[in-house]
């Protein structure tokens, strides 16, 4: 039986060798150097002056040869649909991180470093060959003395050294050109690398990831129609992880049609339970992250994307979902804004001829064509503009949504998801409001507390009103913003008159020539205009920044 890894779905080239480690500097110049390179050819691209390929493709390409770090930050990019026009979307979906397995000697030194034992004392049998092999790790077939048939998942050698090192000097070169580019400025260029490096080094630490899968684990083993790899209990850590081996077909290798249907519910109802019971999902749900295995059941690997959502995200999103089925425009908006996929200072007047388009668009079409992960989508590039702090957890609902859509599809083409959400939308929408025990717990826990001290509280409020009579205290929602604003009005003020005060010092000294000279130019007088011009240009920036 095959079990198919996303490093399987290559849409890509062949597989290629890791892009090397070498120095800091020289790996500073090869970056600045490809990004120039990029930068020039769109200009000649914006001239006519060339024409192929496309920006989209030459910017995956770009990504792609600068390496590891960069497919990955290529991928993070996929999923921002509020940053990208759909045809980058496309292009950076499309990027694997594919590339020839580093040797069988080095996966054994890392793996015996990792668990501290030689590898003939921790598994029966060692598939030196791998299986599976991405940019940032590969996997190892193995059995364990206790007879269970595992994963190993080892990470690349220096990995985490590269890593950090190209994340540095992105976020360096990023930083520097935002103050030469609005745009970059505008969209947060800096603060999107450095939300990339903090989840590359979460994906870099295995930990985590065996974390999720034992979460996953405990939440589906009794579940009949799931399966969830666990983990080995003493064979997990930061650098290498063994989890159980489970054996099937993917799912777009499956020819049982007759348990299609079936099966395309299961996962349908494995995912509302993610997102509305668990609030933690699996995050790529792609054809070679889903199979079926030999009993029939739903098998799910690959934790290394995982998406969470709070209680009022839960409930927003299910508010979201019922809206889509239902085709009510203005709850679907509540629900968008609910969601915070838009800011506050939104202009609802203007979104919703954008909501109600999509609404008539979906009124068309067959209800078997209806998607609400493509729904969800499309809004996202609707209101592109509106919003530009999209948290991440939001982003990869997007695209699970999509994911999830098109396996279930795969499943079975004929299956309606408005028809089985409109089935369920009693069960979606009490699972989304049913309280939490921790909350059950508090609320306990404070009526507790409230009724042992009441007394004493009464008592020391009719004191305090006795000694200080009634007092009304009034706090304007906008005063804090208004003295922030003074200040920084003052300080702008002050730093204009100290400019003022520089340039008539060095006009002055200019008139008289006083002081030592340098090419007929009193030299005091100089320092005096270069610093002026430098305050100038502060006041300036920081005039610009408050419009």
């Amino acid at each position: 039986m095959r079990l198919g890894f996303a490093g399987d779905r290559s849409t890509r080239a062949t597989a290629r060798q890791p892009a090397p480690a070498g120095g800091t500097i020289g790996r500073f110049f090869q970056i600045v150097f490809r990004i120039s390179g990029y930068i020039t050819w769109l200009l000649l691209w914006r001239l006519s002056l060339v024409r192929h390929p496309t920006p989209a493709r030459r910017f995956a390409d770009l990504l792609e040869n600068l390496g590891t770090s960069f497919v990955k930050l290529g991928q993070h990019l996929s999923l921002r649909a509020d940053l990208f026009p759909a045809e980058y979307l496309a292009e950076l979906q499309k990027l694997q991180d594919k590339v020839k397995p580093f040797p069988a000697e080095e996966s054994v030194a890392a793996i015996e470093k990792a668990f501290g034992r030689p590898v003939s004392q921790l598994f029966i049998r060692f598939d030196a060959e791998p299986f599976a092999a991405a940019s940032v790790a590969q996997v190892h077939g193995a059995r364990t003395f206790s007879g269970r048939e595992v994963v190993v998942k080892v990470l690349r050698p220096g990995v985490k050294i590269q890593v950090n090192r190209d994340m540095k000097i992105l976020a360096g070169i990023v930083r520097f050109l935002t103050h030469f580019s609005p745009v970059l400025s505008y969209y947060k260029a800096e603060d999107i690398v450095r939300e990339v490096h903090q989840n590359l080094c979460k994906e870099l630490d295995l930990r985590e990831e065996g974390r999720a899968v034992r979460r996953f684990y405990d939440e589906f083993r009794d579940w009949p129609t799931m399966e969830v790899p666990d983990v080995v209990e003493d064979l997990c850590t930061e650098t290498a992880m063994a989890v159980t081996r489970l054996f099937g077909k993917r799912v777009d290798e499956y020819e049982n049609r007759r348990r299609s249907r079936e099966l395309a519910q299961n996962l349908v109802d494995a995912y509302v339970h993610m997102f509305f019971v668990m609030g933690y999902f699996h995050g790529d749900p792609h054809p070679g992250n889903i199979f079926i295995t030999d009993e029939g059941r739903l098998g799910l690997h690959d934790f290394g994307v995982i998406g969470s959502l709070d209680r009022p995200t839960r409930q927003a999103l299910a508010s979201f979902m019922l809206a889509f089925t239902e085709q009510d425009t203005d709850w679907l908006l509540d629900s968008w804004l609910e969601l915070g996929m838009l800011s506050k200072a939104a202009d609802r007047a203007k979104l919703r001829p954008a909501v109600a388009a999509l609404m008539s668009d979906y009124s068309r079409r067959p209800i078997g064509e209806w998607s609400i992960g493509e729904a969800f989508a499309q809004l996202v590039t609707a209101t592109r503009g509106q919003n530009f702090a999209v948290p991440l957890h939001l982003l990869v609902l997007a695209r699970a949504l999509v994911l999830m859509e098109a396996t279930v599809r795969l499943l079975d083409p004929d299956f309606s998801l408005q028809d089985s959400l409109s089935d369920r939308s009693r069960e979606v929408m009490q699972t989304a409001l049913m309280p939490e025990k921790v909350e059950t717990q508090r609320l306990k826990y404070e009526a507790a507390v409230t009724a042992a001290e009441w007394q004493r509280m009464l008592a020391s409020s009719i004191r305090r009103v006795r000694e200080e009579g009634l007092r009304l205290k009034i706090e304007p929602e906008g005063l804090p913003d208004l003295s922030n604003l003074v200040i920084q009005g003052s300080s702008r003020v002050s730093l204009a008159l100290v400019t003022l005060g520089l340039y008539l010092a060095a006009s002055l000294l200019m008139q008289f020539k006083s002081g030592p000279h340098v090419l007929d130019f009193p030299v005091l007088a100089v320092i005096f205009y270069l610093y002026a011009a430098w305050l100038t240009l502060r006041l300036v920036r920081a005039i610009g920044r408050g419009l």
